[in-house]
């Protein structure tokens, strides 16, 4: 693909969303990028049903169409990015492949195979195979798409500059251990042996637990604050990241924080030259680490990020694209 080329990216704008960092990336690298924005899903109701049951998201489909044909009078594209691509089904895809005259490409930040209904719901398991490629961040994950993807492809996650940088905090949670993110059944078990330390935690569906002070989800600058100034910020893996990596691998660095992780192959990897990064391989471990200082440990090294931003991985993504 030229250094011109038209990239149509399909996802759901949020904040600090990973659309947006893909948006920003490709036209970071020199490209033309037009998105197209899918959700957020209104009425709540009414896509919680169509979640479960795809063929009600019809409606969500119809818009999605005419959105496609507005932008698709201003010619073709080199290529059509879908983040996700929940409630697209096999004609949807067709149809931007057709009007554009593209290969259409999905990029799921989530295995499909996860037990979430977010992520293995809304028609995404179905659609897999009608992608032209679909870009996964885990080879574990990769090993199961094989049998049903037309090609895969092992993009890792990334780092936005222009989002995820060291930024001076407010005093909220400064000298704390904490956690950003929304709670699982491992996360919350994993809070709850911890308790005694008081950690805080902000993000969605987590219940009261006794030494732990649960806040409102933080997103964006805000995010950037509290992970600056915290003691040490844990990193939590869901089991669809068990064995890789997840976007906070790669964020907590970027603002600056300090960061306990488990250790996985990836981590180790990605993060075995990172000074304020710690791997741990046992609760045992965890809590030691959670224990100590991190200033006693030497300062991070400049450009450890180099090489990781998501301009690099959109780059990627269309070499790996070329390559047969």
């Amino acid at each position: 693909m030229t250094r011109s080329s038209r990239i149509i990216v399909v996802g759901e704008p949020a904040e600090a969303g990973l659309r947006n960092s893909l948006v920003t990336a490709f036209r970071t690298c020199g490209h033309a990028v037009d998105p197209i924005d899918w959700g957020p899903w209104a009425p709540t109701w009414l896509a919680s049903i169509a979640f479960r049951q795809p063929m009600l998201g019809s409606g969500f489909r119809r818009d999605f169409r005419r959105r496609v044909e507005m932008l698709a009078e201003s010619g073709s594209a080199e290529l059509v990015l879908v983040v996700k691509g929940a409630l697209l089904d096999r004609r949807s895809i067709g149809f931007l492949r057709t009007r554009f005259e593209s290969p259409v490409v999905c990029l799921n930040p989530d295995s499909p195979f996860d037990y979430a209904l977010s992520n293995s719901g809304a028609g995404i398991t179905e659609a897999i195979g009608y992608y032209d490629a679909y870009i996964t961040w885990a080879a574990d994950v990769a090993e199961r798409l094989d049998a049903i993807a037309y090609r895969v492809l092992v993009i890792p996650f990334a780092w936005d500059p222009t989002i995820m940088r060291p930024t001076t905090g407010c005093g909220v949670a400064e000298g704390r251990i904490v956690f950003i993110g929304t709670a699982t059944r491992e996360r919350i078990a994993i809070v709850q042996s911890i308790a005694h330390l008081r950690p805080m935690v902000f993000g969605d569906r987590w219940p009261s637990i006794d030494g732990a002070d649960i806040m409102p989800p933080a997103r964006g600058i805000e995010l950037c604050r509290i992970v600056g100034e915290a003691k040490w910020n844990i990193n939590m893996l869901r089991p669809q990241n068990a064995l890789s990596h997840n976007m906070r691998t790669f964020e907590l660095v970027g603002a600056g924080g300090n960061q306990v992780a488990p250790e996985t192959d990836d981590h180790l990897k990605f993060l075995s030259g990172d000074s304020r990064t710690v791997l741990f391989r046992s609760r045992e471990e965890l809590e030691s680490i959670l224990r100590s200082d991190p200033c006693e440990r030497s300062s991070r090294l400049p450009g450890l990020l180099m090489g990781h931003r998501y301009s690099d991985r959109a780059e990627q993504i269309l070499s790996d694209l070329q390559r047969r």
